[in-house]
């Protein structure tokens, strides 16, 4: 097993492709930590983790809270001894038009989709320093490398994910630590078919921007994570993997 013996934390671990990343980190043998607002999804999220015989830990956070995101953290290593991948995972859609977007919409995308990434990466980070090792890896999107009108929070926000790790990876790489993002395109996740109404003619004009004219499961994605979380990965930081289905190199 790819992750024998490892502790990952992940947010927004409820649903989704936080979700399937737990379980999968959890079949290569990683103990997971796992934190999100939904308490109902996130037990039942710890139960499958636990089937596969690994230790959970679980808690109600909310992301924006930075203090009580890093006491989850901080948590999470005196429970396991160490921490040895990180997922800031937790996101939220922000759309509408620039010119009418509200100020406080705005904020609170930006606290979620990029304050609450590198808070966490940056306590999470900590742990890893002082122990000499460690991976992590922060949710971006497909959005975070191209422009797309109607999105500006959200494009933005995203870009700014990939260029935060790129910079926390030059900066720790010589310190045993990887920073990656993880660009997923339209995935099968309730963020996506929640974000719009998804009738047959929209999923089908969606698609056709697709080269693989599909959505990626979120089982694909998890599958990458494990890869950039594993030692597979050893000479790999600073670099943004892109789960689209050619979404990006379509150029869209």
């Amino acid at each position: 097993m790819r992750l024998e013996g490892k502790i990952a934390g992940i947010t927004g671990a409820a649903a989704g492709i936080g979700r399937a990343t737990a379980l999968a980190f959890a079949r290569e043998g990683a103990d997971v930590a796992m934190c999100d607002l939904d308490e109902k999804s996130l037990e039942e999220t710890a139960a499958a983790v636990q089937e596969h015989g690994r230790r959970t830990f679980i808690r109600m956070v909310d992301v924006t809270d930075t203090a009580a995101l890093r006491g989850f953290i901080d948590d999470v290593a005196v429970e396991f001894g160490r921490l040895d991948i990180w997922m800031g995972n937790a996101g939220m859609s922000g759309t509408g038009p620039a010119e009418d977007f509200a100020e406080d919409y705005w904020r609170q995308v930006f606290e979620v989709n990029l304050n609450a990434i590198f808070f966490g990466a940056q306590a999470a980070g900590k742990y890893m320093l002082a122990q000499g090792s460690g991976s992590i890896i922060n949710t971006a999107s497909m959005y975070g490398l191209r422009a797309m009108g109607g999105r500006i929070a959200y494009c933005t926000s995203k870009a700014a994910v990939v260029m935060m790790s790129e910079v926390l990876a030059v900066e720790w790489a010589g310190r045993g630590v990887r920073v990656n993002a993880l660009a997923p395109g339209y995935a099968d996740t309730g963020l996506f078919r929640g974000g719009r109404e998804l009738t047959p003619e929209i999923l089908k004009r969606t698609l056709a921007e697709v080269p693989m004219g599909r959505l990626v499961m979120p089982e694909e994605i998890a599958e990458a994570c494990v890869f950039l979380a594993s030692d597979e990965a050893s000479a790999v930081t600073g670099q943004t993997l892109t789960v689209d289905a050619g979404w990006t190199a379509r150029g869209a």
